[in-house]
């Protein structure tokens, strides 16, 4: 996708925070940024709204957004996304374990996030991070 910024952010185990993220398009700086979100509600940010309510959370221009932190919109603009989609990914039991999230440096509408590579895409991610979770985690995490 052109333009597009995508990453995965991971629940904490106890499922009170954001342990991690990985945007590789990114700087370092996004990722600490986001590092330790709590999970809300109230919701600081997309990623932590949609593994809670487990649901697709779409921003469209963040620049005229009010359901999350100045502090998340303010890092999400100074790292060049504008608008974004986070998409949860669940584990075992149906568990939502993470975040798909793409991202762009315009206003976006729904076109460009409804694509059916991204359903693809998160569902692989969950796969792969349930895995990882099992190796780290031990085997039978669920989140």
């Amino acid at each position: 996708m052109p333009g597009c910024r995508a990453g995965v952010c991971i629940a904490s185990a106890d499922h009170t925070k954001l342990e991690r993220s990985v945007f590789p398009n990114l700087p370092p700086t996004f990722q600490q940024a986001i590092k330790e979100l709590p999970m809300g509600p109230p919701y600081i940010g997309c990623c932590t709204a949609a593994m809670q309510g487990r649901e697709i959370i779409t921003v469209h221009d963040l620049e005229k957004e009010s359901r999350f932190s100045d502090l998340f919109i303010a890092t999400c603009l100074s790292h060049g996304i504008r608008s974004l989609r986070s998409r949860p990914v669940y584990g075992r039991a149906d568990a939502a374990i993470g975040t798909f999230v793409i991202g762009y440096g315009e206003p976006s509408d729904d076109q460009r996030f409804d694509l059916p590579y991204i359903d693809f895409a998160a569902d692989a991610v969950g796969a792969m991070l349930q895995r990882e979770l099992d190796r780290t985690r031990g085997p039978l995490s669920s989140h």
